[in-house]
């Protein structure tokens, strides 16, 4: 092989080994932008400060920050983005604005330890009236809740918590099961529901452990 060959081939390979990088830094990038623009509409407080991500999984990061609206307090904001889309956030500070956008779509927020789970529910007539999509397969919806129960037992027990859901099954529109958690080289049993829309989005989950 010539030399001019080898230089050749030495960049194709340089070339497609830098791809996973500029795609990881294009991700990231992307789940901080969704995470603050979001962070804003709910709050009014544009100054977001100390923003960053974090991967926790394929296409899946958590995005921290400080929000500033200028009470003297830094309060502390976190999403989690999948694959481009906000799956949940956490903003415990005060609104400075009431989003006129928020009334008009009916936007529901359920708001509790420590999370918000976005269940962006449509009031208009017309999403009303339309049929429902039909339901997915139970691998989907187990990879839903189970990010959403993840999220939760790290965020209310052990931030390094390891969850595995069995013997799921779908009653209606929830699914329920039993579940493995670890934390503290500890391992508990847990019981868990997650509650699906019309839509099959996720709008709350809930679980025990024991």
């Amino acid at each position: 092989m010539t030399q001019f060959n080898i230089a050749a081939v030495s960049l194709v390979l340089l070339g497609a080994a830098s791809i996973p990088g500029l795609s990881y830094a294009s991700e990231e990038s992307q789940a901080k932008r969704i995470c603050t623009d979001k962070i804003t509409e709910i709050s009014g407080v544009r100054n977001l400060r100390h923003v960053w991500a974090e991967k926790i999984g394929h296409h899946k990061f958590r995005v921290h920050g400080k929000a500033l609206p200028g009470d003297g307090h830094k309060w502390i904001f976190d999403c989690k983005i999948k694959r481009g889309h906000l799956k949940a956030y956490n903003y415990p500070g005060p609104v400075l604005h009431k989003s006129d956008d928020d009334d008009n779509l009916g936007t529901a927020l359920a708001i509790g330890a420590g999370l918000a789970i976005v269940a962006a529910l449509v009031a208009s007539s017309d999403d009303n009236n339309a049929p429902a999509k039909p339901q997915p397969s139970k691998t989907i919806l187990e990879d839903d809740c189970l990010e959403q129960l993840r999220y939760r037992v790290r965020d209310e027990h052990n931030h390094a918590a390891r969850v595995h859901l069995k013997n799921a099954s779908i009653r209606g529109h929830d699914l329920v099961g039993e579940a493995k958690v670890r934390y503290n080289h500890h391992g508990h049993k847990a019981t868990y529901t997650c509650h699906f829309d019309r839509n099959w989005r996720i709008k709350d989950s809930s679980y025990y452990l024991y």
